[in-house]
């Protein structure tokens, strides 16, 4: 069964927000058994509308619209889509009510303009919105089925679940097949060293198939089985799961909604160790993490942003000061001191100038009772990359060194 997402704004298309619809629509509608084949962003121009609309439903089974069934002049998709199936809009009374009491309940009086949301597609199977004003609606002509949605995320979200979700698995029967995925995420090697090693399997493996996805710094194995039950499903990744682990070992670090600091954080709790940290190029990147977790074992953290702040924490005087393994080594066991922690982590670096941005040579240096690491790097980029890169390299020597 393969469905089009079709997202609507021309605020979407010139990149004035992100489009979080679309991929909250794929997550929901490949889970029930869906295959999203295409995605498709188009502006507010009624001809454009249209011409996408043709293309999707001449395409798929099922089009899914986000967007443009607002109460203004140019929220359109209601008019393109009639024009599409060839049908007039007609005016459904219960969601004008509907409307008009959103209105009521907090204190104002409905604008004639809002009226224009109670018209649908003749035929249509109207959506009402109990959260919001823009009813969405499902139109079925043969085979073929249009289903139109708000572009507010909340309301999308709500009507998806609500409504459109038991209502194709109804119509496409889609109980009968699932999909389920399972992401194993990957941090300390790059993206062409974990295709390197698992390149076979993606050619090789048809359910599950394998991807990979990759950000700065963290790289996502999507692994993805069609199925009849959940059991099953978990069954075609469960081997597949174990070969790449076998391959990549400690630099699988989590699974789907994990995160390095959250992993990290776990780690720190269950072994009873306490932390502290001194960093200094990285503007408390790595603090920051370390502190989203409300079990945070973080004793004391010093930011520091001048090599003058560095020789005053070291007791130091002069302008001499080695930017080292040595130095790094040094800080961490006195920040482990001066916080009274099981643990110390250094994170020191300098930064220089460079004609696209800057370039670092860093260290980080884990101490502690029989938890011991470090790692040195050099890289070029702008501050914010750099800084949050060096935070998860400073994350993932603290995982490795508390996991060895």
């Amino acid at each position: 069964m393969n469905c089009e997402i079709v997202t609507i704004g021309s605020e979407l298309l010139h990149g004035q927000i992100i489009d979080t619809n679309a991929s909250y629509l794929a997550r929901t509608l490949n889970s029930i058994g869906l295959n999203i084949a295409f995605h498709t962003t188009v502006g507010d121009i009624y001809t454009q509308i249209k011409d996408v609309l043709f293309q999707a439903r001449d395409r798929t089974d099922l089009v899914i619209t986000t967007g443009g069934i607002g109460p203004t002049e140019d929220d359109l998709t209601r008019e393109a889509i009639a024009d599409v199936v060839g049908v007039p809009l007609t005016f459904i009374r219960e969601l004008m009510d509907q409307i008009e009491s959103i209105f009521k309940r907090i204190g104002y009086s409905m604008p004639e303009n809002n009226r224009k949301q109670a018209f649908i597609p003749d035929g249509a199977i109207p959506i009402p919105n109990e959260i919001g004003t823009a009813p969405g609606f499902i139109i079925e002509k043969g085979s073929k089925v249009i289903i139109a949605l708000p572009g507010v995320p909340k309301e999308l979200k709500y009507l998806l679940n609500k409504k459109v979700v038991p209502y194709l698995k109804k119509r496409f029967e889609l109980d009968q097949e699932l999909i389920t995925s399972k992401v194993l995420k990957v941090t300390g090697i790059g993206e062409s060293k974990v295709d390197n090693q698992i390149k076979d399997l993606i050619k090789e493996t048809i359910n599950p198939t394998i991807g990979i996805l990759a950000s700065p710094g963290d790289i996502r194995i999507m692994i993805t089985a069609w199925a009849k039950s959940e059991r099953e499903a978990e069954t075609l990744v469960r081997p597949i799961e174990r070969e790449i682990r076998s391959r990549l070992g400690n630099n699988i670090y989590g699974v789907n909604e994990d995160t390095l600091h959250g992993v990290v954080t776990n780690l720190l709790n269950k072994r009873g160790d306490t932390l502290s940290v001194l960093e200094t190029f990285s503007g408390g990147e790595l603090t920051g993490r370390l502190q989203k977790s409300p079990l945070s074992p973080l004793h004391e953290s010093i930011v520091i942003g001048k090599k003058e702040q560095i020789l005053s924490f070291l007791n130091k005087k002069g302008p001499a000061l080695e930017i080292n393994k040595k130095t790094a080594e040094y800080l961490a066991k006195k920040i482990k001191r001066k916080g009274n922690s099981s643990i110390g982590l250094a994170l020191l670096g300098t930064l220089k100038t460079v004609e696209k941005g800057y370039n670092v040579d860093a260290h980080v240096v884990v101490s502690g009772e029989n938890v011991n690491g470090s790692y040195g790097w050099k890289m070029g980029g702008d501050l914010p990359t750099l800084q949050s890169r060096s935070a998860t390299i400073a994350l993932n020597t603290l995982r490795l060194a508390l996991i060895s």
